[in-house]
């Protein structure tokens, strides 16, 4: 399956009143032109310009702790500036994960060849599961880190910051013992060949040890979440993901295989870890960090959130990693090579959709504290439109184009296979992306809960059904697998539940906020068609050349569905703001 990871994986959180007061101070200093002397100076005379500078300017303009009448829209206006920052790190990480993932896939799998890049990807899936472990302590530190900075309760974010530390450090030694078990069995599992056996046992290891560093000291990084420090998190991720290329590329050009590049991840990721505890208490550090048996009562305050974080941890894991799984376990290891070039595709296409998505939860939590149910309707109406404006023409094309891209992108024998896993996988994205709104409002209003209990029972269905089907048809039954759960709860369960998040009754969901984004959807769709099997791309730059052609269909589409809405709102903002300009 593969509608559940983006809405969870990161969740916006409160903005602390303290940092922006120091943001703003140093950036009037730097405007001014001050030198360094102007950071000495004493505690009286910076009080009285923070008092002269920022307060006075907070009383005008915004009060970021109460909503107050009179300065509701420049406080929310700040929120937004803000808001947009962290979006734009975000996309500016994501946008170089997804290019380091699409130049170096090709890169990789013609290098390792289909039999060594199938056992590093079942490795990988592996491992990956000792994310469970974590059992959403990271979460519950970024939101309770946030809280206590914002407060002031620094006595409180000290506590939760060293529970979750000291478990997972208990939780680190358990994952090496655990790997000493994988490392054993791993090759009669997947039926890995006797002369690879000895690299898969040393990739589980080195992936397992890094796992187990992570665990140690991996949490300081939601330290930089709780700040809204997202700019500062951004380079930590640049600098891992530059180590990696560079080491990766260079093991394999000098004729290395799996075993140096799970060295370069251990590597790459050890490096990430520490700077991110370097950084956290370098921007925090009146944290006081105690590496001691935690009390009953800190850990029932952190349990009490994360339990709930912790069934979708369960759910996301046997979506993603259980379908690789599958593949190697009742096919071969050299059909998961086949199957994650497909499902590699969907999950960038989830991740540029996340990105937008997250943003709405803080939204959705002002407006449901303010009971204003009338914004919140109209965030879910607006935001659910953008999503499948944004969303609709990238899985359209990768449903009946995404063969052609394939072969253009990986191969001509990688285009019939993984392009039929392609379009089955992002037909069940088509309906479960129109829903990341609705789940990110849901994390802002805390009705949550029901989200879990629906993905665990979509993942169990996926992972039987996948099971079932793979024996019967190969890799295209573990997609239809992950398709049929998906459908039944995004198309029979989301619509009912959205009307009890923003009071929109199921068919409204259907006729007035899905209905018409589809239906600008029928000519893009319908010209992809005829351009896949009359003019199908040679090369890349062919495909990106036509892609970019077709869009205006769909952008010409959407003008004329919604021409009455662009007439009484858009247009005349934007008369408005020209106007404003021109003056």
């Amino acid at each position: 399956m593969v509608s559940l990871s983006a809405p969870f994986q990161t969740i916006p959180l409160p903005f602390d009143l303290a940092w922006h007061n120091s943001s703003d101070i140093e950036w009037r200093h730097s405007e001014l032109g001050h030198n360094d002397a102007t950071i000495t100076l004493s505690r009286k005379s910076l009080g009285a310009i923070l008092k002269r500078v920022v307060l006075g300017s907070l009383k005008r303009r915004m009060l970021l702790s109460q909503p107050r009448i009179g300065v509701r829209e420049p406080r929310l206006q700040l929120r937004t500036r803000h808001i947009a920052r962290s979006v734009l790190s975000n996309w500016f990480a994501m946008a170089a994960g997804m290019a380091v993932g699409f130049f170096l896939s090709p890169f990789l799998v013609h290098r390792l060849g289909n039999v060594n890049y199938g056992v590093w990807v079942l490795a990988i899936s592996t491992v990956n599961y000792f994310g469970l472990l974590d059992l959403g302590l990271r979460n519950s530190v970024t939101m309770f880190v946030a809280k206590g900075h914002t407060t002031g309760d620094h006595e409180g974010a000290s506590k939760v910051l060293s529970a979750a530390l000291w478990v997972r450090i208990q939780i680190a030694a358990l994952v090496m013992v655990v790997c000493g078990v994988l490392v054993v069995v791993f090759p009669i599992i997947f039926k890995v060949s006797a002369a690879m056996a000895a690299d898969a046992r040393a990739v589980v290891f080195l992936m397992g040890l890094n796992f187990a560093v992570y665990m140690s000291i991996g949490v300081f990084g939601g330290i930089l979440s709780a700040l809204n420090r997202y700019d500062l998190y951004t380079l930590v991720i640049l600098t891992q993901l530059t180590l990696r290329v560079i080491g990766v590329v260079t093991v394999l050009r000098t004729g290395h295989g799996i075993v140096a590049i799970a060295w370069c991840e251990l590597v790459a990721g050890t490096v990430s870890y520490v700077l991110f505890a370097y950084i956290a208490r370098r921007i925090y550090p009146e944290l006081k960090i105690r590496l001691k048996k935690p009390s009953r009562e800190v850990l029932k305050k952190i349990w009490s959130y994360s339990a709930y974080v912790f069934l979708l941890m369960v759910a996301i894991q046997l979506v993603y990693q259980t379908d690789n799984l599958v593949v190697g376990a009742f096919v071969s290891a050299s059909a998961v090579t086949f199957y994650s070039i497909g499902n590699s595709l969907c999950r960038y296409t989830q991740q540029l959709v996340g990105s937008m998505t997250n943003t709405f939860t803080p939204a959705a939590s002002t407006y449901d504290a303010a009971g204003d149910t009338s914004s919140l309707r109209a965030l879910y109406y607006n935001g659910t439109r953008a999503t499948m404006a944004v969303s609709l023409p990238i899985l359209i094309t990768l449903i009946f184009r995404g063969a052609n891209f394939i072969g253009v992108w990986m191969g001509p024998q990688y285009s019939r296979t993984s392009g039929t896993v392609l379009a089955i996988l992002a037909t069940a994205l088509l309906f479960s992306l129109q829903n990341t709104p609705a789940t990110s409002i849901a994390f802002g209003i805390e009705k949550h809960k029901t989200l879990a209990k629906w993905a665990i029972a979509e993942a169990i269905a996926n992972l039987i059904l996948s099971i079932v089907l793979a024996r019967k048809i190969g890799i295209y039954g573990v997609a239809i697998g992950t398709l049929v759960p998906s459908l039944a709860v995004n198309l029979l369960l989301w619509p009912r539940y959205v009307s009890q998040l923003v009071g929109i009754h199921y068919r409204e969901v259907l006729l007035k906020v899905w209905g018409p984004v589809f239906l600008c959807a029928v000519p893009f769709a319908g010209a992809s068609c005829v351009v896949d099997a009359f003019f199908p791309a040679r090369n890349m730059i062919m495909f990106i050349v036509q892609t970019v052609a077709l869009l205006p269909i769909f952008a010409v589409s959407v003008g004329w569905i919604f021409r009455n809405n662009l007439k009484r709102r858009i247009l005349p903002q934007i008369k408005t703001y020209f106007h404003a300009e021109a003056k």
